[in-house]
């Protein structure tokens, strides 16, 4: 064997030999790079100034677009819809007519009951007539009672001639009593029968809808051809000139909240587009199962926006705080009914620092808060996981939407 195939596992073994100690060497510079970072390293943290600025309480609702006057426009009659007039989104004047009703056998009945007026008049006018005659008779029956009783008393008659016509008498009287009666069960039958005609034409009326509340159409239920029942909708009027959101708000703020409260609207799908309204009322009926109370918010939303039953948020203010001390609310630490901040001191060590949150906005990334703090001194963002004492690094987060620059 030659000297150079010798020297071939030799230089072989050499270099997996360098190879083992360049994979230690780096292992080795790893490792030190995870221990210096992890635990000689001080963690990095993101921190805000603290700074003072007038700041807004609101307290947060959620609830639907409704107004405080709507009516469903209903008939008085069961019957078929003719016609409607209206349409949705259509602004109608309390007295408009908004639709009809098929009158075709009302008419009928009208016709019916009037020619049963004119039938019954005319049998009055004969029950008058045999009235009038039956009177004849027994004026003239009287008469001649009158003379026979002269003539007994001259003894020129007997009593029993006077008494035939006696007779005569009594019987024609009975006949005009009975006459009389026949007129006023006549007269009687031509009270029914107006009163029949008065009744239809009533129905008549009826037939035409007219809406007793100005407002928008903002529902149809009901279209020509539809049989309707007394005080089925036709058609739904909401009054716009107040609306309203009837907002769910949490019972603890109960106390906080009046009417007149100015209040921010903010419309589900309108967020760039908020409107300013005030607390209109609050419900004295809670609901004790969400423990929440209902607020009516009111805000002036244009007629034509007007979206009954749409979702929209509430935010009702319930103070101000002028020049308070405000911080990030991601900040604020609570620890058995205490709160405190961490705050990063000159020497990058944290400190912990009591304060009591006295003011707040769930739309806000900011609190108002009171405590022992300076303006200007490092509050610590996220301070779950740190402790006082602890060394860190800082790094000035950027501002939260909202919260100014």
């Amino acid at each position: 064997m030659g000297k150079a195939e010798q020297g071939q596992p030799n230089e072989r073994y050499n270099m997996r030999k360098l190879g083992k100690r360049l994979l230690y060497v780096l292992l080795f510079v790893i490792a030190f790079f995870i221990v210096k970072t992890k635990f000689l390293t001080p963690p990095q943290v993101a921190v805000a100034q603290v700074r003072r600025q007038n700041f807004v309480a609101e307290v947060q609702g959620t609830g639907t677009i409704a107004v405080d006057q709507q009516a469903d426009i209903s008939a008085k009659i069961p019957g078929r819809i003719e016609r409607i007039f209206v349409d949705q989104s259509d602004f109608v004047r309390k007295g408009q007519l908004i639709a009809t009703l098929e009158d075709t056998d009302i008419r009928r009945e009208i016709q019916r009951a009037q020619a049963h007026v004119e039938a019954a008049a005319a049998t009055v006018q004969a029950a008058l007539a045999t009235e009038q005659a039956k009177r004849a008779t027994e004026w003239q029956t009287k008469r001649d009672w009158e003379r026979e009783k002269h003539l007994v008393a001259t003894g020129a008659v007997s009593q029993e001639e006077a008494d035939q016509y006696e007779e005569q008498y009594r019987t024609a009287a009975s006949a005009v009593g009975a006459a009389e009666a026949e007129v006023r069960a006549t007269q009687r039958e031509v009270g029914s029968a107006r009163a029949d005609v008065q009744f239809e034409q009533f129905n008549l009326s009826e037939t035409k809808i007219f809406t007793y509340l100005s407002g928008v159409v903002v529902n149809l239920p009901k279209q020509p051809g539809d049989a309707i029942v007394p005080g089925e909708p036709v058609v739904a009027v909401a009054d716009p000139s107040i609306t309203m959101v009837n907002a769910y708000v949490d019972q603890r703020f109960s106390g906080k909240l009046h009417a007149g409260q100015s209040a921010t609207v903010i419309v589900r799908g309108r967020e760039s587009q908020p409107f300013q309204g005030h607390v209109y009322r609050i419900s004295p009926q809670a609901d004790p199962g969400a423990e929440e109370m209902t607020v009516e918010v009111a805000f002036p939303l244009p007629p034509k926006e007007l979206e009954i039953g749409q979702w929209a948020d509430v935010y009702i203010e319930v103070g101000k705080v002028n020049n308070a001390i405000v911080v990030p609310s991601s900040a604020i630490m609570t620890m058995a009914n205490h709160q405190f901040i961490f705050v990063v001191g000159a020497d990058q060590k944290i400190k912990r620092i009591g304060v009591k949150a006295i003011a707040s906005s769930p739309r806000s990334p900011l609190a108002a808060v009171e405590g022992e703090l300076k303006l200007g001194e490092q509050i610590v963002l996220k301070p779950m996981g740190l402790k006082p004492g602890e060394k860190v690094r800082t790094q000035t987060a950027a501002p939260s939407k909202g919260e100014p620059a």
